[in-house]
């Protein structure tokens, strides 16, 4: 009798503690962010959100999530957010010049109507590279390649004293790099 008393103790202790505790429970794959809850509420990772709102920035665990599922059983939830490490509003337009260089030895041109000479457009001249949206392309010099093994789009065109490439479809996320 007092061997099943203790048994039945320690059991609710246990059960207590685990529904005490439940709420604060987090888990970092690596790869994925797992929370638990009892409400299925995820906006406090809901927050710094990137331009085009597809990464969520959290600074408690310097991540930017860009998806959220949400599990339910009974009344309790799991909340997994896959993510990226870092913030990723901090390099989101970012084009690095290794690209740039990539693409002069490397690219499968596909089309090139207006027959742009990149390499001549950027003699001679200093990349600027920078986290920034460019804004102004009227999308009329596009050189279309495949790049290792990707296919991509890459636009050029001039705001004040910049040459501006882009590279990407204006809504998948372009990334930008500028010469002077």
């Amino acid at each position: 009798m007092k061997k099943t008393i203790f048994i039945l103790i320690t059991i609710t202790s246990v059960l207590v503690v685990f529904l005490i505790a439940y709420p604060f429970i987090e888990i970092d794959t690596g790869k994925k962010l797992i929370k638990c809850s009892y409400d299925g509420d995820f906006s406090e990772y809901d927050t710094n959100q990137s331009y085009n709102e597809l990464y969520c920035y959290n600074e408690k665990h310097d991540v930017s999530i860009r998806s959220f599922d949400v599990k339910k059983f009974l009344f309790f939830y799991t909340i997994s957010m896959d993510y990226i490490e870092g913030d990723f509003r901090k390099t989101q337009f970012v084009l690095e010049e290794s690209y740039i260089e990539r693409f002069l030895k490397k690219a499968e041109i596909i089309d090139n109507e207006n027959n742009i000479q990149l390499a001549s457009l950027i003699e001679g001249k200093t990349a600027v590279v920078g986290n920034t949206r460019y804004l102004g392309n009227d999308y009329n010099n596009a050189i279309f390649y495949k790049l290792d093994g990707k296919y991509e789009e890459m636009y050029i065109f001039y705001i004040d004293n910049l040459l501006v490439i882009q590279v990407g479809s204006p809504d998948e996320l372009p990334k930008y790099i500028a010469y002077k």
